[in-house]
């Protein structure tokens, strides 16, 4: 299994992947959901310069966007990985979003991408300790996380907001 950033995906097939997701999908955003290719590939190209830290909107920080691709070479899942954090994703989303295809849920995918994802956020961007946030109405993607040794900081009426230790990722 691996993590590819978004712009040296497959295009067709990365178009594809981000054309299961809908807009907003239990809190997994997918701003792509409805573009064309054309708008795709522009969304891509700024993505890239996302994760350079390039032209950020207000309020934005440093990102990089992933494709899980299980070991046949599917692609599976989109990961995202917020290299810092700023004071409202400190109260909100947090460090993480993820999403895997419908077709492929349940295969302990997110587990194995959220590891993924957790070693390069220890290992490239020097997170020791990542925050993330997850609907209540999503209890697999909580104990997605929990497996990975989560544990509830805090919630809301309607979210857990969940911190996992990267040093003990192996």
């Amino acid at each position: 299994m691996q993590l590819i950033e978004v712009w040296l995906g497959e295009p067709e097939r990365t178009y594809a992947l981000f054309g299961e997701f809908p807009a907003d999908e239990n809190g997994f955003e997918n701003p792509a959901a409805g573009m064309d290719r054309a708008a795709f590939a522009e969304y891509v190209r700024n993505l890239r310069n996302e994760a350079a830290g390039v032209g950020l909107k207000p309020g934005w920080v440093p990102a990089t966007k992933y494709v899980l691709a299980n070991d046949q070479g599917d692609y599976v899942g989109i990961f995202n990985l917020r290299h810092e954090l700023n004071d409202a994703l400190q109260r909100g989303a947090g460090h993480i979003g993820y999403g895997i295809a419908p077709e492929w849920r349940g295969r302990g995918l997110a587990t194995e991408g959220l590891r993924l994802l957790l070693i390069k956020a220890r290992d490239e961007f020097g997170i020791s300790e990542v925050y993330l946030s997850v609907h209540k109405d999503n209890p697999a993607s909580l104990a997605v996380q929990r497996h990975l040794g989560a544990r509830v900081d805090h919630e809301s009426s309607n979210e857990y907001f969940t911190r996992i230790d990267t040093s003990a990722i192996a």
